[in-house]
């Protein structure tokens, strides 16, 4: 298991902050989508928490050491724990 640093600076890539009251802390997301998402998160009664980039697992394939990290991890108020995607319409077939 490895932790991306989204803090890191990169010329690459816009990060977006969410102040999340139900959190405590900043959400810091990769695209305007997960930003977006941040909302649907907050305001749902049926989340107690969420967290962007949660620690992402390695795994083999093809004689290589891979990696992925889902973009959200949310506990919900049953207790379940879930790992979601934020993928655009078109890159979700």
């Amino acid at each position: 298991m490895y932790n991306r640093n989204l803090r890191k600076p990169s010329p690459n890539k816009n990060i977006f902050k969410f102040a999340s009251k139900k959190n405590h802390h900043i959400i810091l997301c990769e695209s305007a989508l997960e930003f977006d998402a941040c909302f649907h998160l907050e305001f749902s009664p049926l989340i107690v928490t969420f967290e962007s980039q949660p620690i992402g697992i390695e795994y083999q394939a093809d004689n290589k050491v891979r990696r992925y990290t889902p973009d959200f991890k949310i506990v919900k108020d049953t207790g379940e724990v879930e790992y979601i995607e934020i993928k655009p319409m078109n890159k979700s077939h």
